[in-house]
């Protein structure tokens, strides 16, 4: 591999000269925060390469910026790995949709590992080791003879991966990055006043659950398994082992006790809720925000199952219900404070599973407008829809999602707080009056068992170890489907010259006030329109508005 090192008008003449060709991108960073309008790191070496040309082109940071190559490269077809980290770093503003060797890797492999380096010793191509002081956010302690090989080399190996993992099939996840990308660089706005006034209620929940649980006896550390443990054990309460012999005092474990009427289990609970809300959020959030603007990462190329995760702060992990999660989500808007508006879909995983599986039950319940676990909870118990009561449908519902998930009459016995026998009961009568989503689910596992694979609707595939558990197979398809509808929804709403700010789950967040209804009818019509296997199906979806994020 050849190193250029070029002047200004020589650069920008090999730059102009390939405008129609692919270009592989890579960068050299001070560090990995790059995300935000005030990022703590940034690109300072940048790797040009004509795609399947044996050199590569170096420039410096300051020389990309003074010599006027933002607006050129933003015009080239760029190929890169996590591309989108490096266009972050140098804050570009592509017109063009480029390619992506990582995205690629993860729709042929969600499971594996997608790291150059562990791809090229996959391959068996020779690899530059990354300089121990370029880990370490010293960039310019590095030789830069050796940070120039290092970066041509990446740049290489990422040809060569572009060469073998048949990127054309990608084209539209090219199109959610793009989508993602300009979302990350809007932000959400931290309001730090109400974010304030949460803090102060939930130190005084805080104050009150410690109180309670001194004058209860409990002088531990509530977030210690050991103490925890030991002391319900000396209050006379009979608690499970773990495999390796100690106390089991995890939230399943403490939530079936508490829902039991354990008043203090219901203590320990209470504490290690609110105090996990200030830890993960009323604390943090203050110190990630530039400017008051939040930038968290959206990642499209993480889970097993093919759904987005969220990082940097991680905002999915904020409960949706509940007046605490509320406060917290009341905390946040669009950028430039003009309300929000959200649109999330109705069952879309229950939908996905009852159109693969054709249940007749639960289709026919989604084309009348019925309610789903109302229908299933009728159907189990032989009774009218109308006479099911609300604790029926709740048990109705449980099984409804958790089943998806590969829960058993052991889990499901904690979600009705019931004993194991009456969840393997109801379990059973489920499987036996859904038969054809049984007997789906069943071949789903059957599959994953014989040829060690499990595919979304997109083809996305999740391999499985030749000793590994398969249960997880039907979370891969139903999730995974539901994922890749998001997928198509988020691109139509970004095309569709809508702000996004958010993808949550089944949700979508955008900037304003003025447009619920075009949102709701574009995610509706993307999902709707994506794929002609859920043409048994209507996905639906609803929007409303507010001035924050809560107030939605």
């Amino acid at each position: 591999m050849n190193i250029l090192r070029l002047n200004r008008a020589d650069t920008v003449t090999l730059l102009n000269k390939g405008k129609d060709k692919r270009w592989i991108m890579d960068t050299e960073t001070d560090g990995l925060e790059v995300r935000g309008n005030i990022p703590k790191n940034e690109a300072k070496y940048i790797g040009m390469m004509p795609y399947g040309s044996q050199f590569c082109l170096i420039i410096e940071r300051r020389d990309f910026d003074d010599w006027g190559l933002r607006p050129i490269v933003e015009g080239l077809k760029l190929v890169g790995h996590n591309l989108r980290f490096d266009l972050h770093a140098l804050r570009l503003k592509p017109r063009v949709t480029w390619q992506d060797t990582m995205v690629a890797c993860y729709f042929n492999n969600t499971a594996g590992r997608k790291g150059m380096d562990h791809i090229a010793r996959m391959y068996g191509w020779p690899k530059i080791k990354t300089p121990d002081l370029l880990k370490q956010g010293r960039i310019y302690d590095v030789p830069e003879p050796d940070l120039e090989s290092y970066l041509a080399d990446d740049c290489f190996i990422t040809w060569r991966m572009a060469e073998v993992f048949q990127m054309d099939k990608c084209d539209f996840d090219y199109r959610v990055e793009k989508a993602v990308y300009e979302m990350e660089r809007r932000g959400v706005r931290l309001l730090p006043n109400r974010l304030k006034k949460v803090r102060e209620r939930l130190n005084i929940l805080i104050d009150d659950a410690d109180h309670a649980l001194r004058c209860a006896g409990f002088d531990g550390e509530g977030n210690s398994p050991k103490q925890v443990g030991e002391w319900l054990v000396s209050k006379g309460r009979q608690l499970p082992k773990t495999p390796k012999g100690n106390i089991s005092t995890s939230k399943l474990v403490l939530q079936k006790m508490a829902d039991k009427g354990d008043e203090l289990v219901g203590l320990i609970l209470n504490w290690r809720r609110a105090v996990k809300l200030k830890s993960a959020f009323i604390d943090p959030l203050p110190k990630m925000a530039q400017n008051r603007l939040l930038y968290p990462q959206t990642n499209t190329t993480l889970t097993r199952t093919g759904r987005f995760s969220c990082s940097g702060p991680n905002l999915q992990q904020i409960p949706k219900r509940g007046a605490l999660g509320k406060s917290i989500r009341s905390c946040m808007t669009s950028p430039n404070r003009t309300g929000v508006t959200a649109c999330d879909f109705s069952q879309v995983e229950l939908r996905v599973a009852a159109s693969f599986a054709g249940e007749e039950v639960l289709l026919n319940a989604f084309h009348s407008g019925g309610d789903p676990h109302t229908e299933v909870a009728a159907k189990m118990l032989g009774k009218t829809p109308e006479s099911i009561t609300p604790d029926e449908r709740f048990k109705a519902k449980a099984v409804n999602f958790g089943i998806l998930n590969g829960m058993g009459a052991k889990r499901l016995a904690i979600e009705l707080k019931s004993t194991y026998d009456e969840a393997k009961v109801f379990l059973n009568e489920y499987r036996r009056n859904l038969p054809r989503l049984n007997e789906w689910m069943e071949g789903v596992w059957r599959e994953a068992e014989a040829y060690g694979i499990a595919r979304t609707i997109s083809g996305r595939t999740r391999p499985f170890l030749a000793d590994e558990e398969t249960r997880s197979a039907i979370s891969v398809v139903v999730q995974g489907s539901a994922a890749e509808l998001m997928r198509h929804s988020l691109v139509a709403v970004a095309e569709a010259g809508m702000e996004p700010i958010l993808s949550v789950h089944d949700e979508v967040l955008i900037s304003g006030t003025g447009e619920a209804e075009k949102l709701k009818e574009t995610m509706e019509f993307a999902a709707n329109n994506a794929y002609n296997d859920f043409n048994n199906i209507t996905f639906t979806a609803s929007a409303d508005t507010g001035e924050t994020w809560g107030d939605v």
